[in-house]
């Protein structure tokens, strides 16, 4: 199992030590402001959210003129609650922005600890879609562990060389500490968040500000 504060901001750090490691540097396209169509979680980030982008929704609002942006706060744990910065577009929520509780290195701007995509028209890496089975994701056990925490009873899944994006599944019916057996999984298991985390900023070359 995953037990609290292995899963830090998306990226598993015990079993998926390997996809967390990053592939070669990737530049990342400008960071044009959102307006409509596929949000897909890059290496890089997602639409145009970066991973130095600033958590305030002053700033969030600029980078998705047509959306909903709201501040919420939402239970990461049964005794730990986390700010939360929502985007909200057509009336389907897309996005959930949680805070990184720190700012970056000699300033006050405070950074994105993950980026949550819930709902709409969003995608993984490799074109992946909430809802999606197990079966159709191609992962397999050794890439994903059980949380307890926020995800409990949800299996966190990355691939190899990409941890920035990680994927829960949900396992309607499955409540143990213990990763369910794949047949579980083929039978049940769907794609229900799709996860990105900033890695360090060396590794992106683009930013947004």
């Amino acid at each position: 199992m995953i037990r609290r504060g292995a899963l830090i901001g998306g990226c598993v750090a015990a079993t998926l030590t390997a996809g967390c490691a990053p592939r070669p540097a990737v530049r990342a396209p400008p960071a044009a402001p959102y307006v409509g169509g596929m949000l897909t979680a890059q290496e890089w980030g997602v639409g145009p959210i970066r991973s130095d982008t600033f958590f305030e929704s002053p700033r969030i609002r600029e980078l998705f003129p047509k959306a909903q942006v709201r501040d919420d706060e939402v239970a990461v744990a049964h005794d730990e609650t986390r700010a939360v910065i929502t985007v909200s577009q057509g009336g389907t929520e897309l996005l959930e922005l949680v805070d990184g509780y720190g700012n970056f290195p000699g300033t006050d701007d405070p950074e994105i600890g993950h980026v949550r995509l819930v709902g709409g028209p969003v995608r993984g890496a490799h074109g992946e879609t909430l809802g999606m089975s197990w079966n159709d994701a191609h992962f397999d056990l050794s890439q994903c562990e059980v949380d307890q925490d926020r995800e409990q009873n949800r299996v966190v899944c990355a691939r190899q060389n990409e941890g920035s994006v990680t994927y829960v599944f949900a396992a309607p019916g499955w409540k143990s500490e213990e990763t369910p057996p794949e047949p579980f999984l083929r039978a049940h298991g769907y794609l229900a968040v799709i996860v990105w985390t900033p890695l360090p900023p060396h590794h992106h070359p683009a930013s947004s500000g």
